[in-house]
Order: structure tokens, then sequence, then C-alpha cells
């Protein structure tokens, strides 16, 4: 059941991520978006490798 939780919590981070980023894209903060794209993908990754 803790397994659920952290996985929700993290899609409420994801989710959170995604409407910044794209509201950066919408203010054509793209600079702002590149850097955040990066740092989604190197969380990801890490994520991935600590399991």
């Amino acid at each position: 059941m803790e397994d659920m939780s952290v996985f929700k919590s993290y899609l409420r981070r994801l989710l959170q991520d995604l409407k910044d980023l794209q509201q950066a894209l919408k203010s054509k903060e793209y600079e702002r978006a590149s850097e955040m794209t990066e740092k989604l993908i190197e969380d990801t990754q890490k994520g991935l490798e600590d399991n």
C-alpha cells in the first residue's frame, strides 16, 4: 500500500511539472521549457536507476 502512496505522490509532482512546462511553452519561454524538460528526463532516469 505504501508503494501506491509513493507513486501517487510522484504523479502529483509530475502533473504539476507538466502544467508548468505547458505554461512555459504557451508563454514562448523556450529556454525555460528546455531546462524543465531536461530536469524531468534526469529525474525520471534517476528514479528508474534507483529500482
